[in-house]
């Protein structure tokens, strides 16, 4: 649902003077990496709902253990638990990302061979000099950026960067498993560093709402806030979009993002939001 509704939003904010396409730099994480790549190397975003249906169908995915509904939704949950617990233990990061490195590798899921072919269309792709894509390892809990200069091929490096822990399969490549980027932060924003201008988009809030107490996503949000502040001590102008009230009702508050049926709805909420991103957002990128 992340594809369908990230792609929507840039859609909605290209054709209304806000064109991204040729920012310095665009990192993608987990959905942000297939949106990513379709930006940086001049693809069709008004594709999304294919892309989606490319990744849930390829060979017979759609039915594989793991995948989707309320399975999913416990998957993502214990992965925002994992996430904030590093989040309040920098110091022991590595190595509660390796814990869930681990069940990844034990999950009940597809092949990685099944995995991959969700992502034939990458085979042999070039790697856009202006992409990057991030992953962890599940052996160490480390962090690494994918791009031109990193030797891999696109297709593992998206797949990679797309493999949540228990729902997909960690991805080989140099040999290790590599999963996805957002166990270490669902933005990793701070990869942009140096840059003048960071444009932000997540695919969940980024707040806990009024009158909650939710410690864990209180972690795990106040990491990535801490990171964009970073950022902007460094000298850059941030700007962050966050889903909107329709996107919110589609995604369940983000707790149905691995829904793939919604990714229709998703992408139309994201065209819409994109207009209305780019009155505020025109200035700043232009």
């Amino acid at each position: 649902m992340g594809i369908g509704w990230e792609a929507g939003l840039l859609v909605g904010m290209g054709g209304n003077g806000v064109d991204v396409s040729q920012a310095d730099l665009i990192v993608g994480t987990s959905a942000g990496s297939v949106v990513g790549f379709e930006l940086a190397s001049g693809g069709d975003l008004t594709r999304a709902a294919e892309l989606v249906n490319s990744a849930n169908e390829a060979d017979g995915l759609a039915g594989a253990p793991g995948r989707g509904g309320e399975q999913g939704t416990e998957d993502l949950q214990l992965l925002i638990a994992a996430v904030a617990e590093a989040a309040a233990d920098p110091g022991a990061a590595d190595q509660i990302r390796a814990k869930l490195g681990r069940m990844a590798l034990d999950a009940p899921v597809v092949t990685e061979q099944r995995w991959l072919e969700a992502f034939a269309q990458y085979a042999g792709a070039d790697w856009p000099e202006h992409f990057a894509c991030t992953a962890v390892d599940t052996a160490t809990g480390r962090f690494q950026v994918w791009d031109r200069s990193s030797g891999v091929d696109v297709q593992r490096g998206v797949a990679s960067s797309c493999a949540v822990p228990g729902i997909f399969p960690p991805v080989t490549i140099a040999g290790s498993r590599w999963m996805d980027g957002g166990v270490r932060d669902m933005l990793n924003a701070d990869v942009a560093v140096g840059k003048g201008k960071v444009l932000v988009v997540s695919c969940t809030v980024l707040d806990i709402p009024p009158g909650l107490a939710l410690p864990s996503l209180d972690a795990m949000f106040g990491a990535t806030r801490g990171r964009l502040e970073a950022l902007r001590r460094g000298g850059a102008e941030v700007e962050v979009v966050v889903p909107g009230p329709e996107m919110l009702e589609v995604s369940g508050w983000g707790m149905n993002l691995m829904d793939f049926s919604r990714a229709e709805a998703a992408y139309e909420a994201g065209v819409r939001q994109g207009k209305s991103e780019a009155e505020r957002l025109v200035r700043f990128w232009g």
